[in-house]
């Protein structure tokens, strides 16, 4: 029955042909989600993941992923950093205060949180920190689910090369210098994450054929 729901959840996220409204219990869905292992399909720098149907990479630099969905753009970063060490995670722990929806997430070792907020403009900001990672995106009340379903699956499925997150930062600090990355809440709707996308780096997807197993 679970796999038979997200299996209808994923149709519908890619045909849109039935408002995703009508699958809106959030709780669900996120169970449904984190129960149900997706295979990666996409590499970055120390980690790959799966990208669902129907979201293109507009961005990627190391641990920087900038995505759009629809008219919504999805924000990614990964501290493979804290992963490697298995620091508690590089990220204050909001309570759900004051919140639209909030949901402290447990799966085995991947744990965070889900915060979605009311902002102006009839926007929501969704933040979920979970896996050594972090999205955050505003999006209308009506795309509420639909990008919290496919941030959740992205999340999810990040999958770390230990490894290789070894070699780099052994040759980070043979080179001496430490490199810090941070995210800050994005200042506006039409230009966030500023900082990070002082560069464009359109990269091709890798074939899934391709990818390495780690």
């Amino acid at each position: 029955m679970k796999k038979i729901f997200i299996l209808t959840l994923l149709l519908i996220l890619c045909t849109g042909c039935i408002k995703i409204n009508k699958v809106d219990n959030k709780d669900l869905i996120v169970d449904e989600v984190i129960n149900n292992k997706t295979n990666p399909n996409t590499m970055a720098l120390g980690y790959k993941y799966y990208l669902p149907l129907g979201i293109s990479k507009i961005y990627d630099k190391d641990y920087n992923q900038k995505f759009k969905y629809e008219d919504n753009y999805i924000y990614l970063y990964v501290d493979a950093v804290s992963y490697f060490y298995k620091n508690s995670l590089n990220f204050n722990e909001e309570n759900g205060f004051n919140s639209y929806y909030y949901r402290k997430i447990t799966n085995g070792n991947k744990v965070g949180f889900i915060k979605i907020t009311k902002e102006e403009d009839n926007l929501y900001f969704i933040k979920i920190v979970y896996n050594y990672a972090k999205i955050e995106s505003y999006v209308k009340e009506n795309d509420i689910t639909k990008v919290l379903t496919n941030s959740m699956i992205i999340l999810d499925s990040i999958n770390y090369n230990e490894n290789l997150i070894k070699k780099i930062l052994e040759d980070t600090y043979s080179l001496g210098a430490e490199k810090e990355y941070k995210i800050d809440k994005p200042e506006d709707t039409t230009s966030r994450f500023a900082e990070y996308l002082s560069e464009y780096v359109q990269n091709e997807e890798t074939n899934i054929s391709d990818l390495p197993e780690y």
